[in-house]
């Protein structure tokens, strides 16, 4: 196997299990984008690499590449973003994200801008009362650096299409919104991360809003459904 010679970082989107003692994660990193890496012995509690092999862990590694899959080398942890455990609706909304960017992004090909979004936003789920609004906020960020940005013109008459963002009539595939709520959605959009729980709007309509931006997402990036799809229902 041929050594990764460089160190970089990665946030850990996922694992599953892989025989009675290893798993295997999805791995977001800085310089290589998105990577699988088998972490052998990883069940056990006595495994060197257990502490940087878990969830939302932001984390910096020397990989080896093999035919299938890379190996942890050396592993040090950076942020546990532990704490957005502690509350059940950050845990779900950064659990999609995650499913998100897992679904959608190409393996082995990098964008810092969409690592560093992601691990910011990790960070503000540890803490955040606005889930909903910070998972949005992500989501309008990474559609737009990934060339997917929804229009969000203020029209005379305005409805969100699943396929194109706001346009002036209405069809199978759009929903009725405000000036307000489009507004909000530009808010979301341009405002720093840890501005976005100064924005005020009503808990129902930011569901209404995000259930719209999943459809979008959903069509756009050809994703069929998530496990997190009871929020939407």
């Amino acid at each position: 196997m041929a050594t990764v010679n460089n160190y970089t970082y990665g946030i850990v989107l996922n694992d599953m299990s892989f025989g009675e003692s290893s798993k295997i994660i999805k791995v977001f990193t800085r310089d290589m984008g998105k990577i699988s890496i088998m972490v052998k012995g990883a069940k056990s509690s006595h495994s060197k690499n257990l502490s940087v092999s878990q969830i939302f862990g932001v984390n910096e590694y020397l990989l080896k590449k093999g035919q299938s899959f890379y190996y942890i080398q050396e592993g040090k942890i950076i942020e546990t973003n532990f704490n957005i455990r502690n509350n059940y609706w950050n845990l779900i909304y950064a659990s999609l994200l995650s499913e998100i960017l897992e679904k959608s992004s190409v393996d082995e090909h990098s964008n810092k801008k969409i690592f560093d979004l992601f691990r910011k936003t990790l960070m503000l789920f540890n803490t955040t009362k606005d889930p909903i609004g910070l998972a949005m906020a992500f989501e309008l960020k990474y559609l737009t650096f990934i060339g997917y940005k929804p229009r969000l013109d203020v029209l005379e008459e305005n409805y969100f299409s699943v396929r194109e963002g706001v346009i002036d009539f209405q069809n199978s595939s759009s929903y009725k919104v405000t000036k307000s709520d489009l507004e909000y959605l530009n808010s979301l959009l341009y405002n720093k991360l840890e501005d976005i729980e100064d924005l005020k709007i009503e808990e129902n309509t930011k569901k209404f809003l995000h259930k719209i931006l999943i459809d979008y997402i959903k069509y756009n990036l050809e994703i069929s459904s998530f496990k997190s799809n009871k929020l939407f229902s």
